[in-house]
């Protein structure tokens, strides 16, 4: 097997990492920032897999689009510290960081375990390129394209829902 990059090993760890305490984090702004690490992190594996738009793409419109979004949601709700919860004690997030990483084993080792050789070709032209991203993305990915876009305005109307109940 041949040796890992180190920069998309870190990256790979710090997207994991932030991952995770986005979930396990009850303050909303601190899970808030913890995605932004995770975004960029995401953004750094898709430079070093040679998908510079990609990257490019996902920092400007998830990092700098849906996560202002998420912080403008987060700052019109107005939340005092009581209705934020106390945060879990550490115990509890290692426990949870534990749940995370035997999960990501149970899907990881048999990965790991394939003795198949990996396709080391080269990617084809235009891989990553404006143009193959866009036909993709509007072509065959059209439908899932516009239902995430829903589902997010759903997400942030149903927070705002929960949050104030006295709207």
């Amino acid at each position: 097997m041949p040796p890992i990059d180190p920069v998309f090993a870190i990256a790979a760890l710090v997207t994991l990492g932030a991952g995770v305490l986005t979930v396990t984090l009850r303050n909303p702004v601190r899970a808030a920032i913890s995605m932004l690490a995770a975004f960029l992190g995401l953004a750094v594996i898709y430079l070093r897999l040679g998908a510079p738009f990609l990257a490019a793409i996902h920092v400007l419109v998830y990092t700098g689009a849906i996560l202002v979004l998420f912080l403008f949601v987060i700052m019109m709700l107005n939340l005092k510290p009581d209705e934020l919860g106390v945060e879990y004690p550490l115990k509890t997030r290692l426990l949870i960081a534990v749940m995370c990483g035997g999960l990501f084993a149970v899907i990881a080792l048999p990965l790991l375990q394939d003795g198949r050789k990996l396709d080391q070709t080269p990617a084809p032209a235009g891989y990553g390129g404006v143009e193959a991203v866009g036909t993709s993305l509007f072509g065959e990915y059209a439908f899932a394209f516009e239902l995430i876009s829903v589902l997010i305005m759903v997400a942030v109307f149903g927070g705002v829902l929960l949050a104030k109940r006295k709207l």
